[in-house]
């Protein structure tokens, strides 16, 4: 009790202190770039020109800067909650519609590709944390959308526009959210500041400079050893200015740079068992006896003699040159660089005692882009754009995996291995809408990609009583492929205010590499990715514009689908190709106004997605159609991560103003249906229905002031992003222990924010 009444004094006093800063003039528009997000319309740029919402031949569930706000997501991994297409499985990785790559590597990319600010992050797995700060909107784009978000993008996008600088205005805000989660062992809380700067410097030009700093306390709580280094904290301290330059009404120049550090292993390597084979097991006598920890769906507990920590700094520069050449067509062009430095270290066995204790991974990684598009305004026949794109990239990467293995000596086994990738995409593309009528338009678009790969690697350098995995001389290995993606569509208008759409689009994503020899001589090279994609949707506005309901029905195809697993026998986890993937289902959204202050944001989607072919799927221990060789088909079992049903229910209503002040109190609720996280569908792996709450109540002042009270997962209820195989009993005994890990959504979160403007 004492403990929670000193977070309780810990979190008033720190929303007292923000009170006392002065607050002027409230303006709620953050939209930047043109978006607005007002009753009737909200506009997007999921065809890279700003268009309202309902004239999109596009599924889009956009997450505004409001819907952020209240909902008190700070990072991707916790969009799930407003997105229900949209799921984030193991170490932040991404599915939409039920497909992802679900890869821990550097080396590969998502299916699920990210873009913000109009440039494509080549590696969003390390690239994306911390960037909802002074956001406008995420869109996030079901379906392929390579042929026009730069590349690799074939099971959708998560499109993130900040807040440009605004020219004509000075203006700031600070914020603080402090937040408590009552429920975790240790410390359980955590602080979010940001500082917003808005400058008008002279007519023409402007500057916006953002600034952030977080700190959270671990979801799990190490109880036991004693590591030479372990940061379990995580904190990000980020800042990104941004300069806009408007010499005439036909040009601008819009530069934008950043830097962000984030270190500690909390909420994304908080891994602890969920259970432990009751014999054979390394793990059991050293998680139950030595470290005290009871393994279990509820377990918050881990040991750890090995380091952890991690350690990602990420830097970008981008300029974005715009000129209007007449009065239909603009040239764009928008070049960047992006870069990041990687150090990340875990106990490999979860446990105190002397096992797998060494896990470490240092990379570096630079990526450099240009794009040149020109782009054919609407009001004519035909409209739409046309483009060149070049992409190169190139990682350095150095993994090691030691233990003892219970035998006392240090590398008893391991496996260790030094590469270097290098990728070179050029790629030409168009899209153009031709209008027959006033209500019917056709679509069609291209993209040309030509992609070179190349790796220089070698494994197992070091001596190890056991190797997992060969050891292998320097190799190297490239590959070259040209693919060419193509969307095809109609457009017709019903009435005004009803619009309807029929597409029919092939997407791709790039190969890549396995970085680690399984056996000699291996051919390390993952083939592309394509999906074919048919979708057909309505997109309405009814009852004197108090609903907006937008439908689709969708169908996609993969081949060649990019999938980890884990080989038993080598100890090597590798990226292999499916066959074929094929995920169909409904979606649906709403935002439902009855009464003035009141409004119902609602989603949903129902989901089939399945392997139809995938032979050499990696059986789970105990599986009684395994082949011969520990594989087998895996046809007709779910993706991993794919839920039958999904859902969100937001509620909000804004009591009427009152001396300045406008109340509010908002509540939303998150259904998932079961999700299985492996691809062998494996009984130990799958994880139930999960129900998550949320809330909160505030005010809103004139002076520019606002307090909210707010909570997270309120109810509670334990959801863990992943459910795995233990590799060390998996590997050396053969027994099954399962981990599980946590994130940031996987507890009730309590706190308070509040936000002054000026």
């Amino acid at each position: 009790m004492k403990k929670v009444a000193s977070r309780t004094m810990l979190l008033m006093t720190a929303a007292t202190l923000l009170t006392a800063a002065p607050a002027y003039a409230q303006d709620r528009d953050e939209a930047g770039n043109g978006a607005v997000q007002g009753a009737d319309e909200i506009i997007v740029t999921a065809q890279r020109s700003s268009q309202n919402l309902q004239d999109v031949p596009i599924a889009v569930t956009v997450v505004g800067a409001e819907d952020l706000a209240s909902r008190r997501l700070n990072d991707l991994s916790q969009l799930s909650l407003a997105a229900p297409s949209l799921s984030t499985g193991a170490d932040n990785s991404f599915s939409i519609r039920g497909v992802g790559s679900l890869v821990f590597a550097p080396n590969i990319d998502s299916s699920v590709g990210v873009s913000v600010d109009e440039v494509s992050l080549g590696v969003p797995l390390f690239m994306s944390n911390g960037i909802l700060d002074d956001v406008a909107r995420v869109e996030v784009l079901q379906g392929p959308q390579g042929l026009l978000f730069g590349r690799n993008a074939s099971a959708g996008l998560l499109n993130i526009v900040s807040n440009r600088p605004k020219l004509n205005r000075v203006e700031g805000k600070l914020s603080l959210e402090a937040n408590h989660r009552d429920t975790v062992p240790g410390d359980g809380s955590g602080i979010i500041l940001k500082a917003m700067a808005n400058m008008p410097i002279g007519d023409t030009l402007g500057l916006r400079i953002n600034a952030l700093h977080s700190n959270q306390s671990p979801i799990a709580d190490k109880v036991a050893g004693s590591p030479d280094r372990f940061d379990a904290n995580q904190t990000r301290t980020a800042v990104k200015a941004k300069l806009l330059f408007e010499p005439s009404a036909d040009t601008s120049f819009y530069l934008i740079g950043d830097h962000s550090r984030e270190r500690g292993v909390g909420g994304v390597f908080d891994r602890t068992f969920r259970s432990v084979a009751e014999t054979g097991s390394l793990i059991r006598p050293a998680l139950e006896t030595i470290d005290g920890v009871t393994a279990g769906p509820g377990n918050l507990e881990y040991g750890s003699d090995g380091d952890g920590y991690r350690s990602v700094d990420t830097s970008g520069i981008s300029l974005n040159s715009t000129f209007s050449l007449s009065d239909v067509l603009t040239l764009n062009n928008i070049a960047a660089w992006r870069t990041f430095d990687l150090s990340l270290a875990i106990d490999g066995d979860g446990t105190s005692a002397d096992l797998l204790n060494i896990n470490r991974n240092d990379s570096s990684y630079d990526q450099y882009s240009n794009e040149l598009r020109l782009a054919l305004a609407p009001g004519g026949l035909i409209d739409g754009q046309l483009g060149l794109y070049g992409f190169y990239s190139k990682l350095n990467t150095a993994t090691v995996l030691q233990g003892s293995a219970g035998s006392g000596v240090p590398n008893a086994l391991g496996r260790d291995a030094t590469y270097r990738q290098t990728l070179r995409s050029l790629a030409a593309f168009g899209q153009f809408q031709l209008h027959l009528t006033d209500s019917l338009q056709l679509i069609a678009g291209g993209r040309v990609t030509n992609d070179y790969i190349t790796i220089n690697t070698r494994q197992n350098d070091r001596p190890y009583g056991t190797t997992l995995g060969p050891r292998t001389p320097p190799a190297r290995q490239t590959f070259k492929t040209t693919d060419f993606s193509w969307k095809l569509g109609a457009q017709y208008e019903l009435t005004p205010d009803i619009m309807s759409y029929v597409t029919y689009s092939r997407g791709y994503k790039g190969p890549s590499f396995n970085p680690t020899f399984s056996v000699p001589d291996q051919d390390l090279k993952i083939l592309p990715e394509t999906v074919t994609d048919i979708e057909l949707g309505i997109k309405a506005v009814l009852f004197d514009r108090r609903l907006r309901l937008n439908l689709s029905a969708f169908r996609e195809d993969f081949r060649n689908f990019q999938v980890q697993a884990l080989n038993i026998g080598t100890g090597v986890t590798a990226v292999g190709n499916a066959g074929k993937v094929r995920a169909q289902g409904i979606e649906a959204t709403a935002v439902i106004r009855p009464v003035t202050g009141l409004t119902f944001n609602a989603s949903a989607t129902l989901l089939d997605s399945n392997f139809r072919s995938y032979v050499g799927a990696a059986c789970y221990l105990g599986q009684p159609d395994c082949g011969e060789n520990g594989t087998f088909d895996a046809a007709g079992l779910r993706t991993p991560a794919s839920a039958r049903f999904t859902s969100t229910l937001q509620g909000i209503y804004e009591f009427p103003e009152t001396g300045g002040a406008v109340p509010f109190i908002e509540g939303s609720y998150n259904r998932r249906s079961s999700v299985n996280f492996a691809a062998n569908n494996s009984p130990f792996t799958r994880l139930g229905g999960t129900n998550v709450f949320g809330a909160s109540i505030g005010v809103r002042l004139a002076s520019g002031f606002e307090f909210s009270l707010f909570c997270k997962n309120c109810t509670d209820e334990l959801v863990p992003t992943a459910i795995a195989y233990d590799n060390v009993d998996q590997v050396l005994r053969g027994a099954t222990s399962i981990q599980q890990q946590w994130g940031y959504n996987s507890v009730r979160t309590i706190g308070v924010n509040a936000s002054a403007r000026f």
